[in-house]
């Protein structure tokens, strides 16, 4: 092959390369812009909330979902680890503008779950469902991300144990979660929350499955007895309270009482 040729080869292989670079990347930004848009359009559900957890100077952002309600009260689940670094107030923003300070009723870094206590709001609470789901359901994960409210919805692929000695009672849907989606509900196709989502990496999302979320929510309630009778699907509270030692020895910490705020209308 001539020098001359061999030019315009190089030539057009660059010009061929550059124009396959700018088209992939203008399709993943419409795929970005689109996947934007699509979350933009999704009605949350008025149950799903955004939770706030004052850091100092900074602060931390996750979902939740409200499980619960008693005549004064309401329960709201969401992860450990949103909540865990928390120095100020803790949040609870529901989706018609609503928000409501929370005190830390029980957590369990374990299973990486958090159980907040806020004043009773005007929301219907989503019921936790009693039957773990099996390989091959559809679940629908749901959650805040940075602001914009989503669901996906996938099929669940395998179960996995937070440890040796833990079972195996953490979910994996392959559909993948965002930043900010930490703590909120998956439905399964019933409506009820099927798990509390935690983490996501490859494609796909972790949660632990109602099963356990059940049972967390019986330790949390321990306390509170007339509270746990009036949740139709807790079922039976545990018969004593959680003590401080045994809190902390399953990886749970049980917070003093504080007086909880009103609900009141975000006017941001």
């Amino acid at each position: 092959m001539k020098a001359t040729d061999l030019t315009r080869f190089f030539k057009a292989t660059m010009f061929l390369a550059l124009a396959t670079a700018l088209v992939s990347s203008t399709l993943a930004a419409d795929e970005k812009e689109t996947t934007e848009q699509e979350a933009k359009k999704q009605a949350p559900r008025p149950a799903v909330v955004r939770i706030s957890a004052a850091e100092g100077k900074a602060t931390s952002y996750g979902s939740g979902s409200l499980v619960g309600l008693s005549e004064d009260y309401g329960l709201v689940l969401t992860n450990w680890h949103v909540v865990r670094d928390a120095t100020g107030a803790i949040m609870v923003h529901f989706p018609d503008g609503v928000r409501a300070e929370a005190r830390l009723l029980l957590t369990d870094r374990v299973w990486d779950l958090a159980a907040l206590l806020i004043s009773r709001p005007k929301v219907e609470p989503i019921p936790v469902a009693a039957k773990a789901p099996v390989k091959g359901d559809r679940l629908t994960i749901a959650g805040f991300g940075s602001g914009a409210y989503r669901e996906a919805t996938g099929k669940v692929v395998n179960f996995v144990s937070p440890g040796e000695k833990e079972p195996f009672e953490m979910l994996e849907v392959n559909v993948a979660a965002r930043s900010g989606d930490s703590g909120g509900p998956i439905f399964n196709e019933d409506g009820q929350v099927a798990g509390v989502l935690f983490g996501s990496a490859g494609g796909s999302t972790n949660g632990s499955h109602c099963e356990r979320v059940r049972w967390f929510v019986r330790r949390a309630l321990a306390k509170r007895p007339s509270m746990a009778e009036a949740i139709a699907w807790v079922g039976k509270p545990e018969s004593e309270a959680v003590s401080a030692e045994e809190a902390q020895a399953v990886g749970s910490a049980v917070e003093k009482e504080t007086k909880l705020v009103e609900p009141v209308e975000d006017g941001s």
